[in-house]
This record gives C-alpha cells, structure tokens and sequence, in this order.
C-alpha cells in the first residue's frame, strides 16, 4: 500500500505501543503534525528511490536506538538521508576520477542546455510577437498584447505599460496581473515625470534599453519607486522595457513586477536587450506599416536566432565528437584504467582480477547510456538545422508571405512550405 502523509490519523499514546511493525509506524506517523507528516513521507520516498539504485550499506550509526516517537523517527530519517547523499556524493566523484573527459562533456552540456533555453525561450517571445501583429489595431490594442505577452513568457506578476502622446506626456494605457485580477492605475501622476527616477533617467538615454530596479520602498525609505504604494501588493522588483523609433525616442513603455526579491537578475543583460529590441521592433512598427513591421523582426529573428543556433550547433557537434571519440577508444580507456588501478593497490592481485574490473568498466559504460544521448543531441542538431531554415523562409516571406490555417480558424506564416509533416506539426 503506497504510503500518504494525509492517509495517517491522529494517534493516541497507547497506539503507538503496537506490535504490528505497520501499524506502529503508521500509528507514529500519524501522531506528527501535519506539516511533519509530509516531511516524513517524503524523506521515506526519497530513502527509498535512492535505496533502489545504490548497493545496500550500513546506514545507522546507532541501529539499536529505539524509535518510540515521531521527533526520533524524523531524527532516523534524516540522518539515513544525509549518509545517502554522502555515497551518491563519493559514486559520482568515483566516475569522474575514472573517465576524465565525462567532466568536460557533462561542462558542455550544461553549456548547451543553457543555450538551448535562452533560444527557446526568445523564439517563443519572437513569434508571440509577430504572430500577434497579423491584424491591423490601435496603439493601445498593440501595447497591451505585447505587454500580456512579456508578462506571460518571463513569469512576471504584473504588467502597467504606457505611451507617449502628441504633448510628449505618459499615458497609462493598460494594468493586469498574471490571475487577471484587475489592477488600479493613476493617470494623473507617473513617476517617470521625477526627473532623478532611475526609469526617468533611461527613458532620457537614447542607448537605454531596458531598467531593473530591485528596490520598490519609497523614496522616503531609499527606494526607487512610488507607484508600488497604491497597489498594497509587496511587489519587489521591477523591469521596465523602453520602446524606442528609429532615431532613439522612446514612445512606449513596458512595465514589469515581481513580488520575488531580484527576480528579473535571472535574465541575462544581452538576453533582456534582446528583448527590448523584438518588443520596441514589433509594436513600433506595426504603429506604422504591417509590412514593415514583418521584415524588421524577420531581421531581428534572423540576426538572433542565427547567432544563437550557430552556438547550440557547435556545442552539440562537439558533444558527438566528445562521444565518439569515448566509445571509438573504449577498450583503451578500460586498458589504462585497470593498469593503473594494479599500480596504485600492490599485489599479488587475483588472476581474474583484469577481467572483472574490464566487465565492471563495460557495465558503467552501459549504464551511462552514451550511444542513446548522442541520438538525442542528433536530435537537437536536427532540428537546428530545421530553425535554420525557418529563419530563411521568414526573410523571404517578407517579400512574398505565405499563410497557412492554425487552431481557431487563424492564419499563420507557413515557415516551412511544402513540407506538409512540420506544417502539421
């Protein structure tokens, strides 16, 4: 019977006298509190995965110690886990020790994955941006998508976002949260208008792009905001996009808030630019021509995306090498480390000794699954190679666009025409 926190009664003191091992453990469980009870079952869950893949060991410095109670169960547990991740600790370092070259490649990998999701993640920023601009709108229509989007994509709490008017003066055109709940907004007062406001100070800087400020007190307590007071919410931080013409006027703004202290300093400096560049490329220009806007972010997605691909590419590529080059000098590798192995322990040794550690060598070989991880970076340079392509079919589609049906009965840019498999897809 699988074990639930929430399955425990309360017990009573003489429960907890049963000769039952079930019941007794059960009955010890359910005289913790509730929030124990969850720990408990946890560790035990986790006690056992950890139990299912590592040799069984002594793990109880102290077996005979009774446990009559829950404080002296949760001490058992605990300290069964903490001798656990001390083993793991010693099999990982073990491998590494054995094969050199597995911390470079598991470096590489990091290096890959890391790229991978910053290029995910602005390629969903990208077509959210241009598949929302197929229609032409009002200003206020533009921004406010555009600011649902960001909202969305970087986890924010709460968006305000604001445009410029005829008399160079801030109008607040939308608030919302990431539940929907409605917002108040002040029109009369913006806190840009501060002259020593950090969002003031960049909207006045042509190379600004983007601002985070992770003190929203008061400026009476040192902070760098007032327009957090009314909303009575805790926000912490704040990261305001500048969306800039041509010649580096900023005509709108995009307001983002978090209630987590420096949320926003996960986001790379070069990645929130990025950003700030796709959002003023396409709000700025669908304000002018929808045409135009297409052939302005296809260039931001071409000058981007490329560059980022081209990274992900030659990481994956070096990672296959990385690979082969491991299972091509397999019976070499084993060689040196059995030699060595004999080196470092005097003998005599037993005779069968090489052939043991050789099948030891080939069964960690087996388990690492390299052959089955190079598939899945094959897997990744395919579909590079794919993104490659569809960067090429966005440029060409500014001059001759070609549309295709989506869900809801919307039209979308056919990134891959002829090819009814990834059309489908």
């Amino acid at each position: 019977m699988t074990l639930k926190s929430d399955s425990c009664l309360l017990a009573t003191p003489l429960l907890l006298t049963g000769f039952a091992l079930g019941e007794r453990l059960q009955n010890l469980i359910g005289s913790a509190p509730p929030a124990v009870r969850v720990a408990i079952a946890d560790l035990m869950l986790s006690i056992k995965t950890s139990l299912d893949v590592l040799p069984v060991i002594t793990l109880l410095s102290e077996p005979e110690t009774p446990v009559t109670d829950w404080e002296s169960m949760l001490t058992a547990l605990t300290s069964v886990r903490r001798e656990l991740d001390i083993v793991k600790a010693h099999k990982i370092e073990d491998l590494r020790r054995a094969n050199p070259g597995f911390v470079q490649l598991e470096y590489r990998f990091g290096l890959l994955k890391k790229a991978h999701d910053k290029a995910k993640l602005m390629l969903e920023i990208l077509y959210e941006l241009i598949n929302a601009g197929q229609d032409f709108q009002a200003a206020d229509e533009i921004l406010e998508q555009s600011a649902e989007i960001m909202l969305k994509e970087l986890k924010a709490d709460l968006y305000v976002c604001r445009l410029r008017d005829d008399e160079g003066q801030w109008v607040n055109i939308a608030a919302n949260t990431h539940t929907g709940r409605a917002t108040p907004i002040f029109v009369r007062f913006m806190e840009e208008t501060l002259p020593y406001h950090p969002v003031m100070r960049s909207v006045a800087d042509p190379e600004a792009l983007f601002v985070v400020s992770n003190n929203l007190q008061g400026p009476e307590r040192g902070g760098e905001s007032i327009d957090c007071v009314p909303y009575l919410e805790g926000f912490r931080c704040r990261l305001s996009f500048f969306l800039r013409e041509a010649e580096g006027n900023a005509f709108g703004l995009i307001m983002l808030y978090s209630k987590k202290p420096k949320f926003f300093d996960r986001y790379e400096t070069d990645f929130l630019a990025d950003c700030a560049r796709v959002v003023s490329l396409t709000v700025g220009r669908r304000l002018e021509l929808g045409r135009d806007t297409l052939a302005k972010a296809a260039g931001g997605m071409a000058h981007v995306g490329n560059n980022v691909l081209a990274i992900i590419k030659n990481g994956a590529e070096l990672i296959l090498e990385d690979c082969e080059d491991f299972l091509d000098n397999e019976d070499e590798i084993a060689t040196a480390l059995i030699n060595e192995a004999m080196q470092l322990v005097p003998g005599p040794w037993p005779r069968l000794a090489p052939a043991a550690m050789r099948h030891l060598f080939g069964l960690t070989v087996e388990r690492m699954e390299v052959e089955k991880k190079m598939q899945y970076v094959n897997l990744i340079v395919e579909n590079v190679n794919r993104l490659k392509q569809a960067i090429a079919n966005l440029l060409k589609a500014v001059e001759n666009p070609i549309l295709m049906p989506y869900i809801g009965g919307e039209e979308v840019l056919d990134l891959e025409p002829g090819d009814e498999g990834g059309a489908a897809s």
